[in-house]
């Protein structure tokens, strides 16, 4: 399926005027998808029931008329209803640049404020909001043109975004390009077929050397992206654009200074970057993932005692030893009562990456982990039996804050409890939650290794 194009969506009642805007867009050599608005139709509440664009579009820009259901001497409260129904049927995702094209240039800003005010919650609001006065363009064509041609650098911050959307588009159509290319020129003959089959072989072993052979076999989609995304990067950091540094700075001033950001807003940053979600099927056994306990299983007294053998320590003092530790503070105890019936136990898989790529692992390592509720930071930065907070001892490696299932978390690890386990038969093993992306995943590794080797040292002072 082709998805992503045209971004452009242009909205109106009047098929004239519908004309006019969308010849403007084409003599620009800008893509567009012209939709009539239409009105009154018990079945069509948005105006475009009628065009089937939600699953495949994705525009950036929206033009629409203002009056898009031609009520005679409209006033935005009821302008803004038929407009944010129409945004909502877009389904809009990510910053997009609105653009209002009326008669009824008087009434944008109220419109506007109104679209924030009670429409917030339902639709994702513009970045930037614009206006091309009907009255002004709509007879002058080379006007209309040239205004449309500077619509997008009317925001520096909406320019430079969908600049680099635009490079990482163009990088990944070099790269299919650079590899076709490749096939064409090492294929065996000339027919479609033969240079079909060389493009295959290449890719084959693109995605075979990127996580191995047998992994490839058993994930292809996994094999593919990785082997890919390499080159991805390579053809955006070898695009030539002089101008970026100036259109960088311009829009995002910010750049080069400490920020205060929001710790709600870290915890989203530290999962975009850190952590991918997965869905609970998600195979236990692939390196980073992070496979909550079952909880059902040691509900029953006899497995978490049989649990608790193998651990070699009772729950509640593995979770005072490792993450949540003791205090003589009564407001502190019952608080940390609270918090060890909501942290989450559970195993991250660490397995080498040669290893796991070569399919050697014949028990994939795990070592122990727990989520602390965001609530309950208090508790997990307490001072250990050395005096020294943040964490129990040397064997814990802490990450940043992440929001798990749309809640936030301060993450653990003990090297202090490593595993081997064949997942699918191993009873402990719930759902998967996440998975560690590669680089956070090569620093908590990097730690582990670190843990287990420290020398011991007897001494005598």
């Amino acid at each position: 399926m082709i998805s992503g194009l045209p971004g452009v969506v242009v909205v109106d009642d009047r098929q004239d005027e519908l004309d006019s805007i969308k010849e403007a867009f084409f003599s620009a050599g800008i893509p567009c998808l012209p939709i009539r608005y239409h009105n009154g139709e018990p079945d069509n509440e948005s105006g475009i029931d009628h065009v089937n664009i939600s699953e495949w579009i994705s525009p950036r820009i929206v033009v629409t008329d203002l009056n898009l259901t031609e009520v005679q001497g409209a006033k935005a409260p009821i302008l803004v209803g038929p407009l944010a129904n129409m945004l909502k049927k877009l389904s809009m995702r990510g910053p997009y640049l609105l653009c209002i094209w009326s008669k009824l240039e008087s009434e944008v800003a109220d419109v506007v404020r109104l679209l924030e005010e009670r429409h917030g919650d339902e639709i994702n609001l513009p970045l930037h909001v614009s206006v091309i006065q009907k009255s002004k363009f709509l007879t002058d064509p080379e006007k209309l043109k040239e205004k449309i041609s500077n619509l997008i650098s009317e925001s520096s911050l909406f320019d430079i975004l969908l600049n680099w959307e635009s490079r990482v588009s163009e990088a990944g159509r070099n790269a299919v390009a650079t590899l076709y290319t490749i096939a064409q020129h090492n294929s065996a003959g000339n027919s479609a077929e033969e240079r079909a089959n060389e493009l295959r072989k290449i890719l084959g072993a693109i995605g075979n050397e990127a996580i191995g052979i047998k992994n490839a076999n058993d994930n292809p989609a996994i094999a593919m992206e990785t082997g890919l995304i390499p080159v991805l990067e390579d053809q955006i950091r070898s695009m030539p654009d002089a101008e970026l540094f100036g259109k960088w700075k311009e829009a995002v001033p910010e750049i080069g200074k400490r920020q205060d950001i929001d710790d709600a807003i870290k915890s989203k940053l530290n999962t975009f970057f850190h952590v991918e979600e997965v869905e609970e099927g998600y195979p236990k056994d692939c390196r980073g993932v992070f496979v909550g306990i079952n909880i059902d299983y040691l509900r029953v007294k006899e497995n978490l005692l049989k649990f608790e053998s193998r651990i070699g320590r009772k729950m509640k003092v593995l979770l005072h030893e490792e993450f949540l530790p003791k205090t003589d503070d009564d407001a502190e105890k019952r608080l940390r009562e609270e918090a060890r019936d909501e942290t989450i136990l559970g195993f991250l898989e660490i397995s080498p990456a040669c290893d796991y790529a070569q399919k050697k692992i014949k028990f994939p390592r795990y070592i122990l982990g727990a989520l602390v509720p965001e609530k309950y930071e208090v508790l997990t930065s307490l001072p250990n039996a050395q005096g020294v907070g943040n964490k129990a001892h040397e064997g814990i490696h802490r990450l940043p804050k992440i929001e798990v299932k749309g809640k936030v978390y301060i993450v653990k690890f003990s090297f202090k409890y490593q595993f081997g386990a064949q997942p699918h038969d191993n009873q402990w093993f719930g759902a998967s939650l996440f998975r560690v992306r590669d680089q956070i995943l090569s620093a908590i590794t990097f730690s582990c290794s670190q843990y287990g080797s420290r020398p011991g040292i007897i001494s005598f002072l």
